[in-house]
């Protein structure tokens, strides 16, 4: 066979954009999605936040890359002049038994390496957000906000740029090791390379799965609202972490619109999760969890009424850990030579972005 390229990734989100930039400074990559464009899916359905990496255990992929790429991040974002604020962010305890998660919390982003970070007394809260109420937060100053769609942009002009190619509406649908190299089927064609990186989010477990590599991957949907009164609210304001996520918190977006959300609703896998051309999907948002999201943004700031809710939009996460278990780390890693897996990549993967593609050019 013929090689077409050094390298295929498979995937257009922010993780196989920032993957394929960083591979073609150096090798000749081919870059398909199933999509029409990039970043369709969770990559740009998110809340746009750019995490400390104080939620993760210490030890894990994803601290040691939530750090290290919060870093990497804002310094690409300066570099190219991409639309970005770093905030700092509150998390806050409004219940008593809520302060020894705090601390947890203060520790393990000390552990983590977080850089300004600091616990907030009930009397400073006022300080920070006057409409706030709370019994004590944990401040990071490294937590912060972009908009993603510019980051994607950038980043894929510059693969193009490097000499990458891309090829959308391209499908996979098989993919076969031969004489040391890989063919990889599209519903448009075929491609030959030595290595094949497997970045395709919520459809990576059946990437995988052509090459016997077998994952559960759970899909996760979260619902956004968005805020129409104007609060004076400059940071990430999120509440203490539950079992299954961060729990509804509030973001200020980039054009100063304050974001409620996400929840996490596991839902059955669907075809497709996002509206296609013709509007076909079974998700939507859900104006239903209008009482829900009020209760628990009323929690910490109390001068919010029901009617300040508006539906904004929803996103779907790629989660290894079933509805009620534990932390599941990301998985990186080279399941046999030349094929390398990325599965189960929900948050933080957008701040980890350069750092897991950094990571993957180690593997190589």
């Amino acid at each position: 066979m013929e090689i077409d390229f050094d390298i295929i990734v498979i995937g257009a989100g922010v993780d196989g954009l920032s993957i394929a930039y960083q591979l073609s400074k150096k090798y000749s990559v081919g870059l398909v999605e199933k999509n029409r464009k990039y970043g369709l899916e969770t990559s740009s359905r998110n809340s746009e936040v750019i995490h400390s990496g104080i939620h993760y255990p210490t030890g894990s992929l994803k601290a040691k890359l939530c750090v290290q790429g919060n870093q990497l991040l804002y310094e690409f974002l300066k570099e190219n002049n991409i639309l970005h604020k770093k905030t700092g962010k509150l998390t806050v305890a409004v219940e008593k038994d809520e302060t020894k998660e705090i601390e947890r919390l203060y520790k393990q982003g000390l552990e983590n390496g977080v850089p300004d970070i600091k616990i907030i007394e009930k009397h400073q809260l006022k300080k920070f957000v006057p409409e706030s109420e709370g019994l004590y937060a944990l401040y990071t100053g490294s937590t912060g906000i972009l908009n993603v769609h510019y980051l994607m942009d950038c980043l894929y002009e510059k693969f193009i740029n490097n000499g990458g190619i891309a090829g959308f509406d391209e499908k996979v649908i098989n993919i076969e090791k031969k004489n040391g190299l890989y063919l990889v089927e599209t519903e448009k064609g075929q491609y030959c390379s030595e290595i094949v990186i497997n970045s395709a989010g919520l459809y990576a477990d059946q990437i995988s799965s052509k090459l016997d590599f077998n994952y559960d991957v759970f899909w996760a949907k979260g619902d956004y609202f968005t805020i129409s009164k104007n609060f004076n609210i400059p940071l990430l304001i999120y509440p203490a972490p539950i079992k299954e996520g961060l729990g509804i918190h509030l973001t200020p977006r980039i054009d100063g619109i304050l974001r409620v959300g996400p929840d996490v609703e596991y839902v059955e896998k669907s075809y497709p999760p996002y509206p296609d051309e013709k509007g076909n999907s079974i998700f939507k948002p859900d104006e239903n969890k209008k009482d829900f999201f009020y209760q628990q943004i009323k929690k910490f700031i109390p001068n919010i009424e029901i009617d300040d809710l508006v539906p904004e939009s929803y996103g779907i996460r790629p989660k290894l850990q079933r509805k009620g278990e534990d932390f599941k780390d990301f998985i990186i890693k080279e399941e046999m030579p030349g094929f390398i897996n990325l599965i189960g990549i929900d948050s933080p993967g957008l701040t980890s972005c350069l750092a897991i593609a950094k990571y993957v050019e180690n593997l190589l």
